[in-house]
């Protein structure tokens, strides 16, 4: 009796949020594919004050 070859099954990485790096990407709206179209995210990478802010937190949290 031969047995079939078992493929293993590759998944997708999933994306993280950029502005919650310890989280997956949830696409919080329904026309969100990922971080690449999110609003929020372009919204606070837009604003040079809310970039540095996130920066700053971003490398407090390391």
């Amino acid at each position: 009796m031969s047995t079939a070859p078992t493929r293993e099954r590759r998944s997708r990485p999933e994306a993280r949020c950029p502005l919650r790096p310890d989280e997956v990407c949830n696409l919080c709206q329904l026309d969100v594919t990922g971080p690449q179209d999110c609003g929020l995210v372009y919204l606070v990478m837009s604003d040079p004050d809310q970039r540095v802010e996130w920066g700053e937190r971003r490398r407090a949290a390391r």
